[in-house]
């Protein structure tokens, strides 16, 4: 889909037309497929646990700035994970589950130059995902920024700088785990 998209986005380019960008979330599990409907109106879906999964980490796209995100049990589920370019985002947790999901970022389709910096800063950002899990978050900070002024448009690094300046500024749970929830708050 993503390559698909970005051949159908050069020719939006030629045209003068804004970039259309989309979200992929992928899980893994077990699911329920079946038709539902009456004579005049029937339709296939699945539901289950992992299909809502899925739909929620699909939103999360949009909160990290990335166009696909996997879940935990797709990264495991994957034969040979080192094939592709894949980065940890967060461990989140989705609206309705208890358990925590860890996120990875897939990268494989990104354009070269981002590609390129997203590698050289690989180590950088695992340590400010390791600081940030261990509420260091002013060392953190200082790492998200340096990928930040490497790259201004690093949605993922801007999302966590945003957070380590609210937990400096209220502090994190006892129990919190590095488990990133929606919190409402006020920007200075």
């Amino acid at each position: 889909m993503l390559r698909s998209l970005t051949e159908y986005n050069k020719g939006r380019e030629r045209a003068n037309y804004a970039p259309v960008s989309v979200g992929i979330g992928i899980n893994t599990g077990i699911l329920r497929m079946g038709t539902i409907g009456g004579r005049d109106r029937m339709e296939v879906t699945v539901i289950s646990d992992a299909v809502n999964l899925a739909s929620r980490i699909e939103g999360m796209t949009k909160m990290y700035g990335t166009p696909l995100l996997i879940g935990n049990a797709t990264y495991h589920a994957l034969e040979d994970p080192t094939q592709y370019h894949i980065r940890k985002i967060d461990r989140v947790r989705a609206k309705g589950k208890t358990e925590p999901v860890t996120l990875w970022e897939v990268f494989d389709l990104d354009p070269p130059e981002l590609m390129d910096y997203k590698l050289k800063i690989a180590a950088i950002f695992e340590e400010a995902i390791s600081l940030y899990h261990s509420r260091q978050f002013e060392e953190a900070q200082e790492l998200f920024l340096d990928c930040l002024t490497r790259n201004p448009q690093d949605k993922t690094a801007e999302f966590y700088v945003e957070r380590c300046k609210l937990y400096m500024k209220i502090g994190s749970e006892e129990e919190w785990g590095g488990i990133t929830r929606r919190v409402i708050y006020e920007r200075d």
